[in-house]
This record gives structure tokens, C-alpha cells and sequence, in this order.
């Protein structure tokens, strides 16, 4: 199981004050990091700090590590991800009648009762071992 984006965040945050630090006693400064690794002091800071609510973008933490000289693979791994990178991100749904679902699932203006019936009709559909044909 995947750690939680809160506990991913925590985790990653603390490799990257651990890289600047490191890059510190190197006589590098945060512009000096900047310069090395292409990624802004902003989005450094950012992550050091925890203060994302979605993944890193991939080609960024591979900067990061590669201009530091750490390997990739431990910042994958901190992230949840495996060595070679981030998940796949799901391809998007086509269906019409399933966007229209996610879209109820999501809407603010919809009672959670409702919200609550459609989430059980689509466990009871998806754990169903007859198919009907028509």
C-alpha cells in the first residue's frame, strides 16, 4: 500500500532539507542550487516545506537529483513511486454515462444521500457475476 500523499510529502521534504543542507556545507548557495538543478528556490522551498498538493512534476525532481548528484531512485522511492518514476497516470474516461457519474460524485449541489445510493448501486454492479447480453 502507498503512503499517503501527507506522509509523501513529510518524507520528501525532509530529503530535500537534508539536499540543501548538504549543498550548504558544499559552499553552494539556494541560487547556486537553482543554477545547478534548473529548479526555481520557489519550488525548492516548496517541497522542502511540504507545501504541495499534488506530485512533483517528475522531470523536475530528476533535475533536482542529477544536478545535486543523488540519485533519482531514492527521491522515486520517497514519493511512492517506483525507481523508474511516477505511475502512470490512468487514461481518461471515454464513457459518457461514467464521466456524467464522476462529475455527480464530485458536484458540491448533490446531496451526500444521493452521492451515497450511486456509490453503492456501482459496488453492487461491479461485484455482480452474471453479465447481461442483450
Amino acid at each position: 500500500m502507498s503512503p499517503s500523499p501527507a506522509v509523501r510529502a513529510a518524507r520528501f521534504g525532509k530529503f530535500v532539507d537534508r539536499l540543501l543542507r548538504d549543498a550548504k556545507e558544499r559552499g553552494m548557495t539556494i541560487a547556486d542550487v537553482e543554477r545547478a538543478t534548473g529548479v526555481s528556490k520557489t519550488t525548492i522551498y516548496r517541497w522542502r516545506d511540504g507545501d504541495w498538493s499534488k506530485d512533483p512534476r517528475p522531470s523536475q525532481v530528476r533535475a533536482l537529483c542529477e544536478g545535486l548528484g543523488v540519485p533519482c531512485e531514492i527521491a522515486y522511492r520517497l514519493l511512492g513511486w517506483s525507481d523508474a518514476g511516477p505511475p502512470k497516470e490512468e487514461p481518461p474516461i471515454d464513457d459518457p454515462d461514467l464521466r456524467e457519474v464522476a462529475r455527480r460524485l464530485r458536484d458540491p449541489y448533490v446531496s451526500e444521500a444521493e452521492k451515497q445510493a450511486i456509490r453503492i448501486m456501482i459496488r453492487y454492479l461491479a461485484r455482480r457475476r452474471d453479465v447481461l447480453t442483450d
